[in-house]
């Protein structure tokens, strides 16, 4: 009899839990493991991004009383793309609840992509993904991708240089150096955006084939003081289009002392051109909000799993890029878009 008064009672336990929805998903899952796959864990910007990420896991476990595990992998430098693919294997291999996960190499990511879904695992892309914005190929191999348009950000720049040539006096005619880091289709927008505005608005402008510095700021120095070199007084512009090639162009540009007589304008920020910004040698950084990205990326891999589906309509958010020059940086808001450290909890 006794036995069988303790079955009923479970019995009539398990009844009510189903019937008030007691045993819910996000009670038996207490932890998430999630992983941090960075394509460069020395670069600021994406340090930047990790800031967003690791503020919405703790917002996260402060509202949801749900402890987050992160973990935070990955190469030191961009130009490591094999070591980006391994660390992508070992994550995936350490079977975590969802990897948030930016790449500079879409081909060699998509089957990693493709097996860390399959596993079930919770995929987010964060500023860089598996292809452009327009391009839906590969929607079935990740939950989630916010980024910033690159054709935006390139057409922004293009169109801030243009004003600050005018401030400066400088005819809009001449030759303007293109810089960038490694030949990447996913961001090449940044680079055909800025000609293709320079070319709508300013057709008197040649931009030049674009210099690749592999990353590395002596090359992206030396790659802009061979421009400056060959184009002399014919160069009007310099455009740095991330972080480490607008650190070459502001450390050319000051060594040559021609701030004078041309615009600078640079791509996501970091402590160089920060400075330069302040002393003049930069006339403007096109700021995308790393923060923002990374915070939006982590809320929603970590509300995929508490919810089982997303919450996003759209597959890609886009968001939008700034113009920060030395009129406006000195705000609260330029400030943590330059800095987001000052953000971090």
């Amino acid at each position: 009899m006794k036995k069988r008064l303790v079955s009923a009672l479970l019995t009539a336990t398990m009844v009510v839990g189903m019937m008030t929805g007691v045993t819910s998903y996000a009670e038996e899952a207490k932890e998430y493991d999630v992983i941090y796959l960075s394509c460069s864990t020395a670069s600021e910007f994406w340090q930047y991004i990790g800031i967003g990420i690791q503020n919405a896991a703790l917002d996260f476990e402060a509202e949801n009383g749900i402890k987050v595990n992160l973990q935070v992998t990955g190469p030191a430098e961009e130009s490591q793309t094999e070591a980006y693919v391994t660390s992508f294997e070992e994550a995936i291999a350490a079977m975590p609840d969802a990897i948030v996960t930016a790449t500079q190499v879409a081909d060699a990511t998509v089957p990693k992509a493709t097996e860390a879904v399959g596993q079930g695992i919770v995929l987010n892309f964060v500023n860089c993904g598996l292809s452009t914005p327009d391009v839906t190929d590969y929607d079935d191999i990740y939950n989630q991708f916010y980024y910033c348009s690159n054709e935006t950000i390139g057409r922004l720049a293009a169109e801030t240089m243009l004003a600050k040539m005018k401030e400066k006096g400088i005819e809009p005619k001449g030759t303007i150096a293109m810089n960038f880091s490694v030949v990447n289709e996913t961001l090449a927008a940044r680079m055909t955006g800025f000609s293709d505005y320079m070319a709508e608005n300013a057709p008197d402008i040649v931009c030049t084939e674009t210099f690749y510095n592999d990353n590395n700021l002596e090359t992206a120095q030396a790659n802009v003081e061979n421009q400056i070199s060959t184009y002399g007084d014919e160069l009007v512009g310099i455009y740095g289009g991330q972080n480490i090639s607008a650190d070459g162009a502001c450390l050319a540009a000051a060594a040559a002392n021609i701030s004078d007589k041309v615009a600078v304008v640079g791509v996501d920020s970091d402590a160089t051109e920060i400075e330069a910004l302040e002393n003049g040698t930069l006339d403007a950084i096109v700021v995308q909000d790393a923060y923002a990205q990374g915070y939006a990326a982590m809320e929603n891999a970590l509300l995929t799993l508490l919810n089982g589906e997303n919450p996003e309509s759209e597959k890609k958010v886009n968001c939008e890029p700034v113009a920060i020059t030395a009129d406006n940086m000195g705000t609260d808001a330029m400030q943590a878009l330059l800095n987001p450290t000052l953000l971090a909890k």
